[in-house]
């Protein structure tokens, strides 16, 4: 079981399909021995909730409402 893993925040830069914009996307990596570890919390597709409180991230599953099976708080459509 891994309680703890040393990563980094990393932040990839994209050019807009304009060529004059640069759009900033920044990432947290999760390294895979840690992801895939039995007692990791989170699965694929799992809405999270993010929270920075002073120098830490609180990273917590949100519970889908009934009828919103599509995106992050998306209602689905009938």
């Amino acid at each position: 079981m891994v309680k703890k893993i040393l990563t980094r925040f990393a932040v990839a830069k994209k050019p807009a399909s304009n060529g004059d914009t640069v759009y900033r996307s920044p990432r947290i990596y999760l390294p895979t021995k840690l992801t895939d570890d039995s007692s990791f919390p989170f699965k694929e597709g799992d809405i999270l909730s993010v929270k920075v409180n002073g120098r830490k991230v609180m990273i917590q599953r949100v519970q889908r409402a009934i009828g919103q099976r599509n995106g992050a708080g998306e209602p689905s459509k009938k």
